[in-house]
């Protein structure tokens, strides 16, 4: 049973699931975001980098399930060169400017957790628990309906949460 704190503004944030999630997928992966990205959508992504001799993998989030002419988001880690991470939109068959983060948050063999928090604004994204980037949207993040991961990776999980302010 909560009780009312009496605060003004006092949050807690709730999740709920918005669809089932992904379970050990095959890599390439694309899929359906049903309903599409909403303001308040969490997506995270669970898996391990593979230690192979490819160097990249990406997480894109597109405008249809074959449509990779138009990714709202394109999240790009890349090992070569000390490793960083590209951030691109495409629109229409074209890149826009690169964003780079030279900074790897990922280790060949390791785990990862990546959470994408979408707002009005920007993907807000988390890895392993910290936070990493934000990346303003380039387009309406609103048509986006599904997400695909490519490259050197194992996805082991993905899930669709939404937040749901709740009082105290």
């Amino acid at each position: 049973m909560q009780s009312e704190s009496g605060h003004e503004g006092d949050e807690e944030l709730a999740f709920r699931d918005t669809q089932p999630p992904y379970i050990n997928l095959p890599v390439p992966f694309t899929g359906r975001i049903e309903g599409g990205l909403q303001d308040g959508h969490k997506v995270t992504v669970m898996g391990r980098v593979l230690s192979t001799d490819e160097n990249r993998f990406s997480v894109n989030f597109q405008t249809g399930i074959s449509d990779t002419n138009n990714i709202a988001f394109h999240f790009n880690p890349r090992f070569d060169g000390g490793g960083y991470v590209v951030c691109n939109t495409r629109q229409q068959g074209n890149w826009g400017s690169e964003a780079k983060k030279m900074q790897m948050p990922f280790q060949k063999g390791s785990e990862f957790e990546i959470c994408f928090d979408v707002d009005r604004s920007s993907f807000k994204v988390t890895v392993n628990g910290s936070i990493f980037l934000d990346y303003v949207h380039r387009v309406p993040f609103d048509k986006v309906n599904a997400i695909s991961i490519c490259g050197c990776v194992h996805v082991s999980y993905i899930s669709f949460q939404i937040c749901n302010p709740l009082p105290c």
